[in-house]
C-alpha cells in the first residue's frame, strides 16, 4: 500500500540520485516506475485473501483525510553511518501521512498482518551492497504532492528485479 508519485517528485528523485552517483555512491538504483511512498508493505498475500485485503484498505483509505507528502532529504536505514537502504523522504514529519498509514495498518493488524516499524514517508531508491557511511548530498529541492489516493501494489519477482502491478486506487475523503 503505497503513495504515488507525480513526475515532478520523480525529478527531485532523479537529481538525488545524480548527486549520490556524483558523490561517489556507485550502486544499482530503482528505476524511476517503481518509486512510491509505502505506507504498509504485506508480503505475500494468498489470491483468496486479496479482495477481504482490498475492502479493508478501501474502508482504511475513506477514514483518511487527503494529505500533502513533502519529500527533501536523502537518509538512509538503519542510519546514515552504517546505510543499508538508501532513501529519499522527508526531513520533518508528516502528519497526514503518518495518520493515513496508521488507519491502514489498523485495519490491516486485524486480518493477521504485523508491522514491526512505524511507516516512515520515503521512497526507497537503492539497497548497498557496500559498508561506509552515505555521502551527504545536501538538502534538496523540496516538492510537495496533495495525495487524495492510496495505491496498492503486487511486487513478482522478475530475473534479478522486481515488478510491480497496480492492482487498485482507493480514494482518500
Amino acid at each position: 500500500m503505497a503513495v504515488d508519485l507525480d513526475e515532478p517528485m520523480r525529478d527531485v528523485i532523479d537529481d538525488a540520485i545524480a548527486r549520490l552517483k556524483a558523490a561517489g555512491l556507485d550502486e544499482r538504483f530503482t528505476s524511476r516506475e517503481k518509486w512510491h511512498a509505502t505506507l504498509a508493505f504485506l508480503g505475500p498475500v494468498e489470491a483468496a485473501r486479496r479482495g477481504a485485503v482490498s475492502e479493508a484498505i478501501a474502508a482504511a483509505a475513506k477514514s483518511c483525510d487527503r494529505f500533502d507528502l513533502t519529500l527533501d532529504v536523502v537518509g538512509a536505514f538503519p542510519d546514515a553511518r552504517r546505510p543499508k537502504v538508501v532513501w529519499v523522504g522527508s526531513s520533518s514529519p508528516q502528519m497526514g501521512f503518518a495518520g493515513c498509514a496508521e488507519a491502514v495498518r489498523a485495519q490491516l493488524s486485524g486480518m493477521g498482518f504485523d508491522f514491526e516499524f512505524d511507516a516512515v514517508p520515503h521512497v526507497t531508491v537503492c539497497r548497498l551492497k557496500r559498508s561506509g557511511p552515505l555521502p551527504d548530498v545536501g538538502r534538496l529541492n523540496p516538492r510537495t504532492i496533495h495525495v487524495d489516493s492510496l495505491t496498492l501494489y503486487e511486487s513478482a519477482p522478475q530475473g534479478s528485479s522486481t515488478r510491480y502491478a497496480v492492482l487498485g486506487e482507493m480514494p482518500l475523503r
